[in-house]
């Protein structure tokens, strides 16, 4: 009821509505309509009561309601965790809701790739995971994630480094995508797509080379709403059929002089399997640093 009731609101935004009348509507009591009301006020929505009209003020919030409300789905959310991921593999195996979401607002145990963590300032950013099942094998499923990374720059009007790191135009981190696949034979049983973006944080005292939504729009964003415009970017992706021309146009990798590991040169474009291509060799794993030449040599 109370996802219905925020909803109505919004619907009603400008005049509001009595709770008697609220109540009339949902067929509820009065004293549900309050139990909604503080609900939603609890995850952040300004709402007034003055003279018994209840009126939505301001519809940015964070919690189980907004978020179920503003993705048009159950949200499983928690307020801190060891990892949205576990979590999501968790509920998967257990119930096999499609689409399975789950965000936090804090990870104690968040993980970026190659077993690094990931930190997160509480309350200012978005964490979450989604349970996907691209209709691809197993090998693909690099393809997708870079897809999956590519559709949501596409959203934030950013960039992709190679593989999944989400950065501005400088290069400073935004976000980054830690994908875990669980597969029986030669079928995908689900991808696990951890995202973590930094909105709403603006110091970054520990990570230099980090920043944010905010600081790129130079203002604070509804973390809801950004989510669930995420969330669709990713489940519109046609990866069984889809290409990798939308990531080949947001990167921040290819036509650079880039190293990986002891590989050297310039990033020339990346395989259908994932691969990045540097000086046509093929490379599938590392972390890609920048090589800045001295025009003296």
């Amino acid at each position: 009821m109370v996802v219905n009731l925020v909803d109505f609101l919004e619907e009603i935004h400008a005049g509001g509505m009595s709770d008697q009348g609220l109540a009339s509507h949902f067929g509820v009591s009065i004293e549900a309509i309050h139990h909604g009301v503080a609900q939603l006020g609890s995850e952040g929505l300004k709402i007034d009561k003055r003279g018994g009209v209840v009126c939505l003020v301001d519809s940015a919030g964070f919690g189980e309601t907004t978020l179920s409300w503003r993705c048009r789905r159950d949200v499983q959310y928690v307020s801190q965790c060891g990892s949205t991921n576990e979590i999501a593999r968790k509920l998967d195996r257990e119930f096999g809701v499609p689409g399975t979401v789950v965000v936090t607002d804090h990870q104690s145990a968040g993980r970026g790739r190659r077993g690094r963590s990931w930190q997160s300032q509480a309350g200012s950013n978005l964490l979450f995971s989604i349970v996907c099942r691209p209709d691809v094998q197993p090998k693909d499923a690099p393809r997708a994630v870079l897809m999956w990374a590519a559709a949501m720059a596409e959203v934030l009007d950013i960039e992709v480094k190679w593989p999944n790191d989400l950065v501005d135009k400088s290069g400073r981190q935004i976000g980054g995508v830690l994908a875990e696949m669980d597969t029986q034979g030669d079928t995908i049983e689900r991808v696990v797509l951890g995202v973590g973006i930094n909105v709403n944080q603006t110091n970054f005292p520990d990570l230099p080379h980090a920043s944010s939504m905010a600081v790129l729009r130079g203002q604070t964003m509804d973390r809801a709403v950004l989510l669930a415009r995420l969330i669709a970017a990713i489940e519109d992706v046609a990866v069984a059929t889809g290409d990798l021309t939308l990531w080949r146009r947001r990167s921040h990798t290819l036509g650079r002089h880039v190293r990986v590991g002891h590989v050297q040169g310039i990033a020339d474009d990346i395989r259908d399997d994932g691969a990045l291509l540097i000086d046509g060799r093929p490379v599938l794993v590392g972390d890609v640093e920048l090589v800045v030449w001295d025009k003296r040599h």
